[in-house]
């Protein structure tokens, strides 16, 4: 009886994985939240992430939503040069361990009552090209945020990236749904600070009809599925899925995955593509919408797929509702996919900004700073960025932003390397 009951306490004992992670530095500059991502066999449920024997906050992510945590992540500030070794002990039973939730991702069902609104979160939403849900979801579209910045995916053909500034370091889109009152915004929340129209927003990626100077978004797929994948004390995972897409009618229908991921401590946004198949010759718009400025937005560019831009932008056409900001926009797209960059606008330039006589409202333009681009394969990858004069840490002028933008690209072009040893 004694040794049955030894061999049941033996059978009950977690089984443990381990593994080391060694990350360095190769950059001759200290970098903040550095992002690592281990890949997971499936059995993990818990996990504890050690460097030097000091515990460091860590995510567990189900990417496939089939019960199974596919991806363990983590960030680390480095000195330059810097070699850092982690210790991570896998579990095979228990739960994740509870970290501060840093980052913040949410979708949800409008709850359209007058009175005691109540919107249902979900984790995503699938609707037929001709549907339009943007009217029933809540706050048209899904949210990712951390302390530093909020975006929002939009539910409709234009999947239009819209930003949220803050004003201190503090994700607060859980508390203003994107919509700060006016106590709230007085206390210190973020808010809606840019009008996207029909352009990419802070950084969508869409097709380029060459012919008429325009971008081509999701309107002629199947249908759309918007998904909250992870969101955590490290990173916040969104994922946007076009099935048969079909931007040119000479082009066969195929699916495109489109996943941001928005990590602690970062302001920028990683964007992976993911095609059913290869689309060489298929011209893509990446591109950011050109702030509507009277005096002109400054712009930067190294004409190799960087390109910012600084000026004042309203958040919407109502002057009785919005005020003007400045605001910094960014996107960062690797040597290999860019081509060119080009721009678009359907408004001359001396009405922008002006109010309409017959409606009161302020003249907005749908113009973008557009990047063509293109992939011989089945996928591509790049990265968004943005800033505003909400923010308290943010940047005085747009010599800082662009000295940033710049630093940034050295930065993505010389990654850490991270090797894995289990």
């Amino acid at each position: 009886m004694i040794i049955t009951a030894l061999l049941t306490v033996g059978f009950v004992i977690a089984a443990e994985k381990y593994a080391k992670v060694n990350v360095t530095n190769t950059y001759n500059k200290e970098r903040k939240a550095v992002p690592v991502v281990v890949k997971l066999d499936g059995t993990t449920t818990s996990a504890l992430v050690t460097l030097d024997n000091k515990e460091m906050p860590c995510q567990l992510d189900d990417l496939n939503d089939d019960g199974l945590y596919d991806e363990l992540s983590f960030v680390t500030d480095m000195k330059k040069n810097e070699k850092q070794c982690f210790d991570i002990i896998m579990y095979d039973e228990g739960t994740p361990r509870d970290y501060p939730a840093v980052c913040y991702g949410a979708l949800a069902i409008r709850d359209r009552a007058a009175k005691n609104q109540k919107h249902m979160p979900i984790n995503s939403v699938t609707f037929p090209k001709d549907s339009n849900p943007y009217q029933y979801i809540f706050p048209h579209g899904a949210v990712m945020e951390n302390d530093m910045v909020g975006f929002r995916a939009y539910c409709d053909h234009r999947q239009s990236i819209d930003y949220y500034g803050h004003q201190q370091l503090k994700a607060d889109i859980a508390e203003t749904a994107f919509y700060p009152t006016a106590e709230q915004k007085a206390a210190g929340s973020g808010d809606d600070v840019l009008w996207t129209g029909s352009t990419p927003g802070c950084g969508t990626m869409h097709a380029w009809d060459a012919k008429k100077g325009w971008t081509i978004m999701y309107e002629n797929v199947r249908n759309t599925t918007v998904e909250v994948v992870a969101s955590g004390a490290v990173r916040t995972v969104l994922r946007l899925t076009n099935r048969a897409w079909q931007p040119l009618e000479d082009f066969k229908p195929v699916d495109v995955v489109t996943t941001y991921t928005l990590y602690a401590g970062h302001r920028d946004v990683q964007v992976d593509v993911k095609f059913s198949k290869p689309v060489a010759g298929l011209p893509l718009a990446i591109g950011t919408v050109d702030i509507a400025d009277p005096k002109g937005a400054e712009e930067h560019s190294d004409c190799k797929g960087l390109r910012a831009s600084w000026g004042n932008a309203w958040a919407g056409n109502n002057p009785k509702v919005y005020v003007q900001h400045t605001v910094g926009l960014a996107v960062n797209i690797p040597e290999e996919y860019y081509k060119s960059e080009t721009r678009f606008s359907d408004m001359d330039k001396e009405k922008i900004g002006t109010l309409n006589e017959k409606n009161g409202k302020l003249n907005m333009p749908h113009q973008a700073l557009i990047d063509i681009c293109g992939t011989d394969t089945d996928h591509l990858n790049y990265w968004f960025a943005a800033t505003c004069d909400l923010e308290s840490f943010g940047f005085k002028d747009s010599k800082a932003w662009f000295d940033y933008v710049d630093a940034w690209k050295k930065e993505l072009d010389s990654p850490a390397e991270i090797v894995i040893e289990q």
